[in-house]
């Protein structure tokens, strides 16, 4: 390891900044003074104001003109994860999907990706004007969500579509679970074009051998991770990582000067300055522990009746290349109750809340900061809630209705965001195309997308979904009793 990785440039520069205790007669309008306002003190006391600084204060780096402490630090970033380049975001993961898709595909030109997409990503289809050719979405039989993307599966879509600039996928999902990285690389760059991978949730992939390899170490061209998600950052605080030369520094460089804010937070940076420093120092340990513990909760699971924790037995189908181990995907309804209801009573019985919750399941992330203790209470509080279940009820059951096909698209998403729409009865809306986005939640794949027409088995679905409790996000009116649709009012 380089000695000067146990070096943190900007969080040192901030921290000799706040201590000269300049007299501010500029940005902020706190000015650094300590009891600015009682409520944000009572909330995180008085450094929070004093360490607030800006570019205008001597020794803070500014993000877009980085000249000393902030281009160190971010080298030191790209030399501990093996990134030719990276770049602190201060605008989350969000920003740095839709950068990567700006700087990948332009209007008019097709991108391949899955439906199974954050939806940063159709931010950044909206931003690009990119034409989207969808990976369609192959669901676990167990788990009932994708989990990842068939390296056969893109290969095929490369053929039918020779024309398409960039590859965009997922990995690992909300669940845990990641596709086939390193061949869909290969794939792209037999084709001459970049692979650009959502890793917000691997931030900490490249810290430890017994963890699956991230995106960086197997050929993906552009990777985003969330620092905040599975390390020690600030919530907000992210990362994008570039490798090979199919894109240009320089223009990601320009995308993010546009889309990230011209008064990035000190806070957010430094703390992407630490989390690279503690990982590149100590994460070997702290990983080699939180491996340990996941493992210890997910034994614990599997004895509690009426339980189950997925892990590597998935692996090796659907598309399914590897697992990481801190994710804890738990099967709660053979207690006879469904996700949402395990999780009302975790939360309001044991004030304990999950990563998140679908139909099914809990899933629960262990990281660097869980210790035992922390993970007794967890299994405690899965163990009292499961002994209140009763596995003769129905209560997980959601009566059947296959999803209908992917819709046709006939405007792009950047063309359909931007037409004129009026709203209409959903009933009503057969033949019409979509102007917004609809998304039943659990899962969180998007039935229908700005561009898009809608037939009537996707009304049928989308209207029985809703009957049966699974909520609707996107689209202006969420009970579905109208949708907007392409064409004036």
């Amino acid at each position: 390891m380089n000695p000067q990785q146990h070096e943190t440039p900007f969080l040192s520069n901030l921290i000799k900044a706040r201590d000269a205790h300049e007299y501010s007669f500029h940005m902020p309008g706190h000015k650094f003074l300590p009891g600015h306002h009682p409520l944000m003190t009572a909330l995180a006391g008085d450094l929070i104001f004093e360490a607030d600084m800006n570019e205008i204060s001597p020794g803070v780096d500014y993000l877009h003109a980085a000249k000393g402490a902030l281009r160190e630090a971010q080298r030191l970033q790209a030399e501990a994860v093996g990134a030719d380049h990276s770049f602190f975001l201060i605008n989350g993961s969000t920003v740095g999907n839709e950068a990567s898709m700006l700087a990948a595909v332009h209007d008019g030109e097709t991108v391949i990706v899955p439906r199974a997409a954050h939806r940063s990503v159709y931010g950044g289809l909206i931003l690009s004007g990119a034409n989207p050719v969808y990976v369609p979405p192959v669901s676990h039989p167990q788990v009932e969500f994708p989990l990842a993307v068939a390296v056969d599966t893109v290969a095929d879509l490369l053929r039918q579509h020779p024309e398409a600039k960039a590859i965009q996928i997922t990995s690992p999902n909300y669940y845990g679970y990641l596709s086939d990285v390193g061949g869909l690389a290969r794939l792209a760059h037999d084709h001459g074009i970049p692979l650009l991978v959502d890793e917000a949730h691997g931030a900490h992939l490249p810290f430890h051998p017994d963890l699956p390899p991230s995106a960086i170490q197997v050929g993906a061209d552009l990777v985003v991770q969330s620092s905040h998600k599975t390390l020690g950052a600030l919530t907000q605080a992210a990362l994008l990582h570039l490798n090979g030369s199919l894109i240009a520094v320089s223009g990601v460089e320009r995308i993010l000067s546009l889309m990230q804010s011209s008064s990035p937070s000190s806070l957010l940076t430094a703390s992407l300055d630490a989390a690279r420093q503690q990982m590149a120092t100590e994460g070997h340990a702290l990983l080699t522990e939180t491996i340990r513990l996941a493992a210890y909760a997910r034994e614990g699971i599997r004895a509690i009746p009426g339980l189950w924790c997925y892990g590597d037995e998935l692996v090796g189908e659907y598309g399914v290349f590897a697992h990481d181990p801190t994710k804890l995907v738990i099967r709660v309804t053979d207690t006879g109750m469904n996700g949402h209801t395990f999780a009302t009573h975790l939360a309001e019985e044991h004030n304990l809340f999950g990563e998140f919750v679908d139909p099914k399941h809990i899933i629960c992330s262990i990281t660097i900061a869980d210790d035992e203790a922390r993970v007794d209470y967890l299994l405690n509080a899965l163990h009292t809630v499961a002994a209140q279940g009763k596995p003769t009820t129905t209560e997980n059951t959601l009566p059947s209705l296959a999803a209908p096909a992917l819709p046709q698209m006939v405007m792009n998403p950047r063309q359909a965001n931007f037409a004129a729409s009026r709203r209409m009865p959903f009933s009503q809306a057969v033949g019409q195309i979509c102007a917004e986005q609809i998304m039943p939640y659990p899962p969180g794949i998007p039935m229908l997308l700005p561009g898009e027409r809608i037939d009537a088995d996707m009304v049928d679905y989308l209207r029985y979904v809703k009957a049966n409790g699974v909520a609707i996000v996107g689209p202006e009116d969420t009970s579905l009793e109208y949708v907007r649709v392409i064409g004036g009012e």
